[in-house]
C-alpha cells in the first residue's frame, strides 16, 4: 500500500471521528434551542484537523435551514454519543473530561456532570449498565473504567492489556450489553491506526458484568475480516429485533489485504457465527459499479436492514480529499440476504452521517449543490430530491430522543 494512501487514512481516521463546524453570525435566536433531535454539523478548518463542533436540538423534520447561533460548541475531534435522553461527549485528545448533557423535561440540554479521565486515556465507546454503571473503553491505554453515571465519578476498572497482540494495548472500542455479558470490540492496532498486516482476525473481549472480569476474548480467524468496531461511531456495534449482536469491522481501511465486513455474535452464543460474514469489498453494489472499501457510519433500520455510509475510494483523489471528494454512497444492508444497494441520494464527503427517526432513515449528507439531511421512507421507498434539513457546515449527526436502534 503507498506509503501517501495510509498517512492519508490515518488523517481520515483523525477526521472522521470528529463532529465539528462553523459559527453563525445572526444574533438573533431561532426556535431551535429545545427538541426532539440531536444534530451536528462540521466545517473543518483549511488543516483538516482543526476545527470548531456544534451541537443543537431541534423540533422534527419541517423543512428549515439551521444555523449554529443556538448550538453548544465543542472541540475537534469530539465523539458524541447519545444514550436515552443523555448526550456524552467524548474527548479524542486535547481534553481529560468526558461531559454528559441530559435533555430535562423541557427538552432542553443542561449539563449534568463531568467524568475526569487519566492521561492518555483516549475514551472510545461508552455503554451503560443502569443509572449507577457504565462502562467507558480507553483507546489509548487498554482498560474499560467503570463509572457512575449519575454522579460522573470513577467507581473500577477491567485491565485488558494482557489482551494486547503485538503490544500492551489491545485498543478496545465499541461496546454493547447483552443477558449480563459485556462485549468489547478490539481494534488491536500497532503504532497507530493499522493492525498487524499478517493478522487478519477480529477478536471481542466478553466481560461478566457481575463480577467485571474478563470471561474470555473470541477470535474469528476465518473471514479475511478484520478490526472490529472502529473509533467512528457507537452503531459499529448494534442488536437486532432477535437480540443477535452484529459489528462492523474496518479491516484496516483496505491496507496490507484486511477487508471491512460486518459479523456476528448470535443470540444465545458467546462465539461468532462461522455461517455469517459479510466481505463488504467483494460485495455487489445494485446501482454501483464501482466497490466499497468500507463504511463509516451505520444505523440499523429494524427489518433486518442496516443503512450506512459506504467509501468508494474510485469516486475520489489519491490521497484522498476528505473535504471535497465525494466518495460516500448512502446504502442500504439486507443482512439476511448480503445484499447492498445504492439508495440514490447524491454523493457526499467523508463528513456525513446517518440516523433514524421514526420509519425515516436520515442521511446526513454535503454534496455538490448543499449540505443538510435527506430522508428515506423505510415503508414507502420514497427519497427526498433535496435536503429537508439544511445546516450551516457538514451534517455529521442525526439522533432522535427515544428511537430503539
Amino acid at each position: 500500500m503507498k506509503t501517501n494512501y495510509l498517512k492519508s487514512m490515518v488523517l481520515l481516521v483523525s477526521l472522521t471521528i470528529t463532529f465539528t463546524s462553523c459559527d453563525s453570525d445572526d444574533p438573533t435566536p431561532p426556535e431551535i434551542a429545545k427538541g426532539e433531535i440531536a444534530i451536528l454539523s462540521t466545517l473543518p478548518n483549511a488543516d483538516g484537523q482543526s476545527g470548531s463542533t456544534y451541537l443543537q436540538l431541534i423540533g422534527d423534520l419541517t423543512p428549515k435551514d439551521y444555523d449554529n447561533s443556538t448550538a453548544l460548541p465543542f472541540n475537534l475531534p469530539d465523539q458524541i454519543v447519545m444514550l436515552g435522553n443523555d448526550i456524552f461527549i467524548l474527548p479524542y485528545s486535547g481534553s481529560d473530561l468526558v461531559t454528559k448533557y441530559t435533555r430535562n423535561s423541557n427538552k432542553e440540554l443542561e449539563e449534568a456532570g463531568q467524568l475526569t479521565l487519566e492521561s492518555n486515556f483516549g475514551p472510545s465507546g461508552i455503554a451503560i449498565q443502569n443509572t449507577t454503571k457504565g462502562y467507558l473503553s480507553s483507546y489509548g491505554r487498554g482498560v474499560i473504567m467503570i463509572f457512575d453515571p449519575s454522579t460522573m465519578t470513577k467507581t473500577g476498572e477491567i485491565d485488558l492489556t494482557s489482551y494486547g497482540v503485538g503490544d500492551e494495548n489491545p485498543d478496545p472500542t465499541q461496546m454493547i450489553i447483552r443477558d449480563g455479558k459485556l462485549y468489547v470490540t478490539l481494534n488491536q492496532v500497532v503504532g497507530g491506526f493499522f493492525p498487524a498486516a499478517d493478522r487478519i482476525v477480529a477478536d471481542v473481549a466478553i466481560i461478566n458484568i457481575a463480577t467485571d472480569e474478563v470471561e474470555k476474548i473470541i477470535t474469528n480467524e476465518t473471514s479475511g475480516i478484520s478490526q472490529p468496531g472502529g473509533l467512528l461511531d457507537n452503531k459499529h456495534i448494534f442488536m437486532d429485533e432477535n437480540n443477535d449482536i452484529y459489528m462492523l469491522c474496518v479491516g484496516a481501511f483496505g491496507a496490507f489485504g484486511h477487508k471491512s465486513g460486518i459479523l456476528r455474535i448470535k443470540n444465545g452464543e458467546t462465539e461468532f457465527d462461522t455461517d455469517y460474514a459479510l466481505t463488504l469489498p467483494d460485495a455487489t453494489i445494485e446501482g454501483e459499479s464501482n466497490a466499497m472499501s468500507w463504511i463509516h457510519m451505520l444505523q440499523y433500520g429494524g427489518n433486518g436492514k442496516l443503512y450506512g455510509l459506504a467509501n468508494i475510494p474510485a469516486l475520489g483523489s489519491n490521497p484522498p480529499q476528505f473535504s471535497t471528494d465525494k466518495t460516500s454512497l448512502a446504502i442500504e444492508i439486507d443482512l439476511a440476504a448480503k445484499t447492498v444497494k445504492n439508495l440514490g441520494f447524491p454523493r457526499g464527503t467523508w463528513y456525513g452521517c446517518v440516523g433514524k427517526y421514526n420509519d425515516k432513515i436520515v442521511f446526513g449528507l454535503s454534496t455538490e449543490n448543499e449540505n443538510g439531511f435527506f430522508t428515506y421512507d423505510m415503508n414507502t421507498k420514497e427519497k427526498s430530491a433535496n435536503a429537508i434539513i439544511k445546516t450551516t457546515g457538514f451534517p455529521n449527526l442525526f439522533r432522535h430522543f427515544g428511537e430503539k436502534y
